[in-house]
């Protein structure tokens, strides 16, 4: 009886570590500062998204065009950057030749187009079998950042 009272606690104690570890706060859009809304609705007109606090930074999640897409914002509703989630296909053909040079033997596992405001670039996750993953970042034209 003792081992089971144990063995409840423990993976209780454990579950609520692992929610409590979340970073990321859920916010209701009316916990949103009005500047940051503003900011958003002007560079994503009429899309609804999902409102996190991360970091310091309010992050909207949402879709766009057929693609996941994540903006950031200051409190102040300055824009910080914008993640897309996009398809290997739509990679520039000088990013994957890149990619199919330098890394053979690795696929692309993960891609998505960063944009901030002095820099546009395309970060990718490769993956290969038995190694550890490796991120890149690279620009349109298949030069490494």
């Amino acid at each position: 009886m003792k081992r089971r009272i144990f063995i409840t606690t423990f993976f209780l104690a454990a579950l609520f570590n692992f929610v409590s570890c979340d970073d990321d706060k859920d916010l209701a859009s009316s916990d949103v500062p009005k500047a940051v809304e503003q900011t958003f609705s002007s560079m994503f007109e009429g899309v609804y998204p999902q409102w996190e606090l991360e970091n310091k930074l309010y992050k909207a999640e949402f879709f766009q065009d057929g693609h996941e897409m994540e903006a950031c914002f200051k409190s102040d509703g300055s824009w910080t950057h914008t993640y897309t989630d996009i398809y290997q296909n739509e990679l520039p053909e000088k990013v994957t030749s890149y990619v199919s040079a330098k890394y053979a033997g690795y696929r692309i596992d993960d891609s998505k187009f960063v944009k901030t405001s002095s820099t546009e670039y395309y970060q990718l996750e490769l993956e290969k079998n038995g190694k550890r993953d490796k991120f890149l970042h690279l620009t349109a034209d298949g030069q490494e950042l």
